[in-house]
């Protein structure tokens, strides 16, 4: 079960998280994440297209939590969650730390140690 980070305001539940290219799976991220079921698309840190060697694959526009609406490439990747593998998660990157994770698809499979 995924704890809460009492460092976001409002505290908010936070997990490990890894993110896997679907193309060449040995690609991929391990790092934080915030769950916020608000968020209708999943959002990865930027630095991360490059070591994963994702591509674009297309556009959209998005609107920031302050109402500011910009367009952005989409990325399609799996994820890993809990030990949980999710289904194709559609993303965008942005500039921030962590993952930012919408609202979670059902898991494909668990392979959780428990």
């Amino acid at each position: 079960m995924p704890a809460y980070d009492r460092a976001f305001n409002p505290p908010a539940p936070v997990a490990d998280v890894t993110i896997v290219n679907p193309v060449t799976p040995n690609k991929r991220s391990r790092l934080r994440d915030k769950m916020d079921t608000g968020a209708d698309i999943t959002v990865i840190p930027e630095r991360l297209i490059v070591p994963l060697g994702i591509s674009p694959k297309g556009r959209v526009w998005t609107r920031g939590y302050d109402g500011t609406y910009t367009q952005r490439a989409v990325y399609y990747l799996r994820l890993t969650l809990e030990g949980f593998v999710l289904a194709t998660v559609r993303c965008i990157a942005t500039n921030r730390a962590d993952v930012l994770l919408a609202k979670c698809p059902e898991p494909l499979s668990s392979n959780s140690r428990r």
